[in-house]
């Protein structure tokens, strides 16, 4: 069924019964728009009385600004007075007034700073300061104005030295500027009036001011915040008074409507609705409903749709039985389908763009970081070598003096030796890791008692550590399946580190234990430098350093660790570090897999835990 053959019905269903209700909507409506009409000045009443307290609150607000002020509080009146000139805006219906609890009038903005000010007794000073509220005055004549006026009274906070009373003052032709923002028809009057209903201002001219409210208008006023009144103004006019009670001042406003502009709009308000009652309304108010109803239906369902098009979801609509909403709902489905895809297809290239943008940074930060680590290494590479070099050029120079002693010979020889051994360690690391790096390194795996190793290596670092550091050791026999050399390399890179890293009088302990019969497990400790939480994740990472002092006097490739955790991996075994900071030490921890004690070993004597004597 069609849209139109809907509304035909509709229009039909609500003609039918327009002889029968006509005379009663008329009635009615006469008095629906009459109270439409006071209704209407209620509110505007209403909204008036808020604009009244919007620019009272405004204004109170700007003087608790004032009274807050540290210039007020310096006693600092000219600084006063200009933050109250600039704050009213040098409105010459408004102005401000600054008086003291002594009733000394500090200023009054609508004279130059500095005017002397005729002092008299305040009543009002007493009342604010006494009770510290805000008050809003009634109509009186201002004193240097000589107008009819009203004032806002803000008191200063308490405190140990004088206190003050700074005023808003309103010229009545203040609020004209209310009355020009208030809805009002022409013909309306409008008056506020004090709680004394006393006249504070009319908009029909300030000649009022000062003057009583109606009396009969006075006495509803006083039994009720709100309400109407028909009476008779002091000008002969007959009207609808409408008045609210601002619960803010306690001021009234009075809304005066003309008598017959609220029954003359009546009166022309039923006239056009008899003629559209008997055009367009009736009693087939059910029937226009029903049909209504499945039209409002239909549309729902329509807008349904559309709200779950909005939401990027898909809904399947239900038949109507209206052609154009039906076919309307079918286009909003495939729309739907086609936005879903859409949507979906741009969520995926958008995460596939976000992914490449990650990857790249973090490909981006890898290459600089390998940057400079690439050039670091080659300046302790260059340090490294040029060291060795120079002590080898220096002993050579002395073998080649004439005559020279034996004994500055043999001391040379040595120099040259040692030096020797320090690049061909260098060397070897470097040719290790290219071995470990490439995959050619190859173990030479047999049963080795870590313990042993762990003891030689020690006894041999003790050696050449000459007594510079204190040494414990509780070594367990424990056997592992690898390349001897290869733990000897491993044991001896972190024995070095420990002992370039503890400064002289520190502490080194190796301690080897067995954990569940199924790994040995060697933790090398210093009491040393420690590690930055920082280095922690990388340091067994090629070309990572622990800390070093300016001069390189440690030197190091950082390429100790990175050999210690590669072939502890190699031999199935992994290594760890712990350090609580700068100056704290490290702990490097190595797990090995167990194996049986050779059956040679097993039947030999057990020789008891070795523990090594401090040294």
């Amino acid at each position: 069924m069609k849209t139109r053959t809907y509304l035909f019905l509709m229009a039909a269903a609500i003609l039918i019964p327009v002889a029968l209700a006509f005379w009663i909507g008329v009635s009615m409506l006469l008095d629906w728009e009459r109270e439409s009409r006071i209704h209407r000045v209620q509110e505007t009443a209403r909204a008036t009385a808020l604009l009244v307290d919007r620019e009272l609150a405004v204004k109170e607000a700007l003087l608790r600004v004032i009274a807050h002020s540290e210039a007020l509080g310096d006693a600092n009146y000219a600084r006063v007075y200009r933050l109250a000139t600039r704050l009213n805006g040098n409105d010459p219906l408004s102005w401000n007034t600054l008086v003291d609890d002594q009733h000394r009038i500090i200023f009054n903005t609508l004279k130059p700073y500095g005017t002397e000010l005729s002092a008299r007794r305040l009543a009002y000073v007493d009342e604010v300061l006494g009770t510290g509220r805000t008050r809003v005055s009634g109509n009186f004549v201002g004193s240097t104005s000589q107008r009819p006026v009203v004032s806002v009274d803000v008191p200063s906070p308490p405190g140990p030295g004088r206190r003050y009373v700074i005023s808003q003052i309103f010229d009545a032709r203040y609020f004209d500027r209310v009355f020009a923002n208030s809805a009002l028809d022409k013909g309306w009057l409008v008056g506020i009036f004090d709680k004394n209903g006393v006249t504070i201002a009319r908009n029909t001219g300030q000649h009022a001011a000062g003057k009583p409210m109606h009396p009969e208008m006075r006495v509803a006023a006083q039994h009720a915040g709100s309400g109407v009144l028909r009476h008779t103004t002091h000008e002969g006019t007959e009207v609808y008074g409408v008045y609210t009670r601002s619960a803010v001042s306690g001021w009234t406003i009075v809304i005066g409507v003309p008598v017959a502009d609220i029954e003359s709009a009546a009166r022309t308000a039923a006239t056009y609705a008899t003629v559209a009652l008997i055009l367009l309304m009736g009693m087939a108010v059910l029937i226009a409903v029903f049909f209504g109803n499945k039209l409002s239906a239909a549309l729902q369902q329509a807008g349904s749709v559309a709200n779950s098009l909005a939401r990027g979801a898909i809904a399947k609509p239900r038949p109507t039985k209206v052609d154009e909403v039906d076919a309307l709902l079918d286009g909003l489905h495939y729309t739907s389908e086609a936005l879903s895809r859409e949507s979906a297809a741009r969520q995926a290239l958008q995460y596939e763009r976000e992914q490449l943008l990650v990857s790249e940074q973090r490909a981006r930060r890898v290459a600089e970081a390998q940057s400079r680590a690439k050039d670091n290494f080659l300046a302790m590479l260059g340090h490294e070598l040029r060291n060795p070099l120079a002590a080898i050029s220096g002993a050579m120079s002395v073998l080649d003096m004439p005559n020279v002693k034996p004994e500055l010979a043999a001391n040379a020889r040595e120099i040259s030796r040692r030096q020797m051994r320090h690049l061909t360690r260098i060397v070897d690391d470097l040719l290790d890791v290219q071995r470990i790096l490439s995959g050619k390194i190859v173990l030479q795996r047999a049963p080795v008692n870590l313990g042993e190793v762990l003891r030689s290596c020690m006894e041999a670092k003790r050696l050449v550590d000459a007594g510079n550091h204190h040494w414990e050791a509780d070594l367990a026999p424990a056997w592992v399946e690898g390349d001897r050399t290869r733990l000897e390399q491993i044991v001896d890179n972190l024995l070095h580190n420990a002992i370039k890293y503890t400064p002289a009088g520190g502490s080194i302990a190796v301690r080897c234990t067995t954990s569940g019969g199924k790994e040995v497990v060697v933790e090398v400790s210093d009491t040393g430098v420690g590690l930055a939480p920082e280095l922690l994740p990388v340091i067994f990472d090629v070309l990572v350093q622990g800390p070093t002092s300016i001069d390189r006097a440690q030197g190091g490739l950082g390429l100790g660790l990175a050999l210690v955790k590669e072939l502890s991996a190699l031999h199935g075994g992994r290594v760890s570090v712990h350090s609580a900071g700068h100056g704290q030490g490290c702990t490097f921890t190595l797990v090995f897999p167990l194996i049986e004690t050779p059956v040679a070993q097993a039947e030999a004597a057990v020789a008891p835990r070795a523990t090594l004597d401090p040294a």
